[in-house]
């Protein structure tokens, strides 16, 4: 019988799903997840009779505790890879907190994997507060749940969920046979994208200022807090790290401000502590999350400044210093396809009075912090950095210096300077893990580039070639590169 082919290919293609996405989550491969959503959706829609239902992430940007609803039919549904009882509870807080009890009356957890074979029904009573009833034995759902609908559901609505699950398993428009698309003459490529995996502590701190420090910034502007709170540490003759941000009267920070010995205790009105979970104050609003990625940048320039690296704030990046302010050169082993030493700071001086400086070159990077559901990633901007004098500062040559390397390097070489620099971050988080001394506030550590596969190979050679260079040009690369 005909239904009886539909159900056996709708079982087939949803086991299909579920063991592309397992493979894809132990690869760290998230983006599944994402497109997971809008399959899901048209699943439920044609299989439930839910017919208004929509992805709310297409409408606003990590929506808080939900992934799709129907409004008509007030019900919400939350898509996720992760099982556990920790991530119903979260999105239960979630949905409670942001009040969309009041405007759904169902939530449904549908697990993309295998739900787990029973949850706790008195914790999941906790996390919902009173203010919702949600079943764990009729509100998780995984395969089963779709496979025994799919049973009930008449020929033509399986079918529609067939070719619904086809367009997004096979990746053509339903209709078009394997056969009918011609695979590509060249092999795909891999693309690296400038994004390296960022991790921080699973804990936040946020205290209130205390009142003499207040009373001192008066009516500055908010952005001038750190100038009141240099001012104020010189008087008492006291100094604090780089990784806090202000905001609203509060100081935030991944220090722990409950402890005796912290480093802020002195700016704080003491028993106003408060942790928090990093993702509970970044989901707030935008607001929140740009002071979030604030804290991260302050952060990474503390991390890095016991590197050598520093800030620049005029130019917005971090810089390469020597190792030692009289060295000429600095030179970084790194391990890409093979060992290698690459040069992030060079000294060169000039040809005729040996005794003074051309210039000094320096390797530099911007960074930029995304969010992507719950994963975090900074993207690294390679850039060059020109400075004069034994205090660094920026050379007003720097722009036409800059301008005239930007003009001759090609992608791979700004692709290598990245390489280099995701390699060298995980080299210091190494370092640090083995060392005898850790750093007891390296909050941030790092993961590795990340990559995308099965890209159309593009050959860049015919429309990416660098311009000729002249004689003057050659001369001009040898003494900045030392070529």
């Amino acid at each position: 019988m005909k239904i009886l082919d539909l159900q056996n290919e709708f079982r087939e293609l949803v086991a299909q799903l579920r063991h592309e996405i397992e493979a894809a989550s132990a690869m760290g491969q998230y983006d599944v997840h994402k497109v997971s959503e809008n399959l899901m959706c048209g699943l439920l829609r044609e299989l439930c009779g839910w017919p208004a239902l929509r992805n709310l992430n297409t409408e606003q940007a990590n929506f808080p505790g939900i992934d799709l609803a129907d409004d008509t039919h007030r019900v919400a549904i939350q898509v996720t890879a992760t099982a556990d009882i920790g991530k119903v509870k979260y999105t239960l807080e979630q949905f409670v907190g942001h009040d969309l009890h009041k405007r759904y009356d169902r939530l449904i957890v549908y697990v993309l994997t295998t739900k787990q074979a029973s949850y706790s029904q008195s914790a999941i009573d906790s996390a919902c507060a009173g203010k919702h009833q949600f079943s764990t034995s009729t509100d998780v759902w995984d395969y089963k749940e779709l496979c025994s609908k799919a049973a009930d559901a008449q020929p033509q609505k399986l079918q529609a969920v067939l070719n619904h699950l086809k367009a997004y398993l096979r990746g053509v428009p339903v209709g078009l046979a394997g056969e009918d698309i011609d695979p590509p003459l060249v092999p795909p490529e891999t693309l690296t994208a400038n994004l390296v995996e960022l991790y921080f502590p699973s804990a936040m701190y946020i205290a209130r200022l205390n009142v003499d420090l207040v009373e001192r910034h008066g009516k500055r502007k908010s952005g001038l807090w750190r100038k009141t709170i240099r001012e104020f540490n010189q008087e008492n003759e006291s100094a604090v790290p780089s990784a806090y941000v202000i905001h609203s009267g509060n100081l935030v920070t991944f220090f722990d401000l409950s402890s005796r010995n912290n480093p802020f205790k002195h700016l704080i009105e003491p028993g106003t502590t408060e942790e928090h979970r990093p993702v509970d104050y970044w989901c707030i609003d935008e607001d929140h999350e740009r002071v979030f990625k604030s804290l991260l940048r302050f952060s990474l320039q503390q991390r890095l400044f016991k590197e050598r690296v520093r800030w620049e704030n005029d130019s917005g990046e971090f810089v390469f210093l020597p190792s030692e302010d009289a060295l000429d050169q600095r030179e970084e082993v790194w391990q890409g396809e093979k060992k290698a030493k690459r040069t992030v700071f060079a000294r060169r001086f000039n040809k005729k009075d040996p005794s003074k400086v051309f210039l000094q070159k320096h390797l530099s990077f911007a960074v930029d912090f995304l969010v992507f559901g719950d994963l975090w990633f900074m993207a690294i901007t390679p850039s060059w950095f020109f400075s004069f004098g034994f205090d660094f500062k920026k050379s007003g040559y720097s722009h036409d210096s800059l301008s005239w390397i930007k003009r001759q390097e090609n992608n791979q070489q700004v692709l290598n300077h990245f390489r280099f620099i995701s390699a060298w971050l995980n080299t210091i988080d190494d370092e640090d893990l083995f060392s005898e001394k850790k750093l007891t506030d390296s909050f941030l550590t790092f993961g590795s580039a990340l990559t995308l596969s099965g890209a159309p190979s593009l050959e860049e050679s015919g429309w990416a070639a660098l311009p000729s260079s002249s004689e003057e040009d050659s001369e001009k690369l040898q003494r900045m590169f030392g070529q």
